[in-house]
């Protein structure tokens, strides 16, 4: 058995700001969740959120003898530049390196890590790239509880959080404490969306998201739904901006993710950006998954409006 101070230590040595681990097992709590999410169509047109559910609820079906669940997080509260506060805004999380590879590198060397110090282990790496229920295993290792904004809230960094886990074969010592819920009676994330897309308490409607129409719809936004943008032209960070524990969460420093060339964008650069400025600022970000002419609509859209 892994002692989890050693995976812990390990994960911070890597970067990583906070770290848990949970045994494998079936999700089975999970199941009536998200098949009812899926029955209801909140997850939009996003038919990969339909396909491959059994791999979500079983982690043996993705790595053969899985036996623990690292999950670490990794804080990008520092993150805030013109372009996440002025119309027309980015989110946050896009505001620096595509956190995907970031992750998946630093996930990697502290799977290497691990071997040094315990031997051949057998792992993967995920970061909201495969059927993982990711949050569900942060909540399991100790590292929050889900929100009302359905985003996972961890006490002391918040919800402005990457999420990441590496799911090995070996025996590591569990975290021994879940984290209550402590959202209470507040609502502030539902009163402030400005689409009203949480439906109830952690139950978020793709169809009226403004990070769904802004980054994952398919096809172009009908004048409803540009309206319904509401300043934003990548993604969206009201419930979380308006959350007590953002409020008061250390802000921690996150090199990893900084591009410098993003710093001084402001509302008068995007409005004049042409495809090869797109690609010099925003290659290597979230944003290449929208594309410049999604994105560049919806800044022409949204200063159109005033």
């Amino acid at each position: 058995m892994i002692p989890l101070d050693k995976i812990v230590n390990l994960a911070l040595a890597c970067g990583f700001h906070a770290c848990g681990v949970s045994k494998v097992e079936r999700l089975v709590g999970s199941e009536p969740y998200l098949l009812n999410w899926l029955n209801n169509g909140y997850h939009a047109d996003m038919g990969y959120m339909a396909r491959n559910v059994n791999l979500r609820f079983n982690p043996t079906l993705l790595i053969p003898n899985a036996k623990s669940v690292i999950s670490v997080l990794l804080s990008y509260k520092s993150m805030k530049l013109p372009i996440n506060r002025e119309v027309p805004k980015i989110a946050r999380y896009a505001c620096g390196s595509d956190y995907h590879g970031v992750m998946k590198n630093m996930l990697y060397s502290l799977l290497n890590a691990i071997r040094a110090e315990f031997g051949e282990i057998n792992g993967r790496a995920f970061v909201d790239s495969a059927p993982v229920l990711e949050r569900e295993w942060a909540v399991r290792a100790g590292l929050g509880w889900i929100g009302k904004n359905s985003n996972l809230i961890h006490p002391k960094l918040g919800s402005f959080v990457f999420i990441g886990e590496l799911i090995v074969d070996a025996d590591v010592e569990t975290t021994d404490n879940v984290e209550r819920n402590r959202c209470g009676t507040c609502t502030r994330c539902i009163d402030a969306c400005p689409t009203q897309a949480i439906i109830v308490p952690k139950v978020v409607d793709a169809r009226k998201c403004i990070s769904y129409l802004s980054i994952e719809k398919r096809e172009p936004l009908n004048e409803d739904e540009k309206e319904m943008l509401n300043g934003w032209c990548f993604g969206c960070d009201v419930c979380q901006q308006v959350c007590p524990w953002n409020k008061k969460g250390v802000e921690l420093d996150c090199q990893n993710f900084k591009k410098e060339n993003l710093v001084g964008l402001r509302r008068d650069d995007l409005a004049q950006m042409s495809e090869t400025d797109f690609d010099v600022w925003f290659s290597g970000t979230p944003l290449e998954r929208a594309g410049y002419t999604k994105v560049k609509a919806a800044v022409d859209y949204i200063l159109k409006k005033g």
